[in-house]
């Protein structure tokens, strides 16, 4: 990422004549492989088939639980997996880093 941002950078100011230049970036910590958390206020979260509250329910996960991400099918549904093999869809609201 950080090589990334200096070629643009270098694009902006080839020369790199400026003295500060501010980049605004939005870095996600959740990547897949990585373990989150459900953060339910008092119930179980669903797993769905897909993502959307019109997709079936296929699993639960307790609140506290620990699962993994697999991916991001957008920024509010995330694919993920329980230590139970329970694979579908949650609301990436209910779900923080670990």
């Amino acid at each position: 990422m950080k090589n990334k941002l200096w070629e643009i950078y270098g694009n902006i100011d080839p020369n790199f004549q400026t003295g500060d230049v501010v980049l605004n970036v939005d870095v996600a910590t959740e990547v897949p492989g990585s373990q989150v958390k459900v953060i339910t206020e008092n119930s179980n979260l669903n797993i769905r088939k897909g993502p959307g509250t019109d997709q079936p329910i296929v699993g639960k996960a307790a609140k506290g639980e620990i699962i993994t991400l697999i991916s991001k099918a957008n920024e509010q549904w995330w694919l993920v997996r329980t230590n139970d093999n329970e694979e579908g869809y949650c609301y990436a609201q209910y779900l923080e880093s670990v």
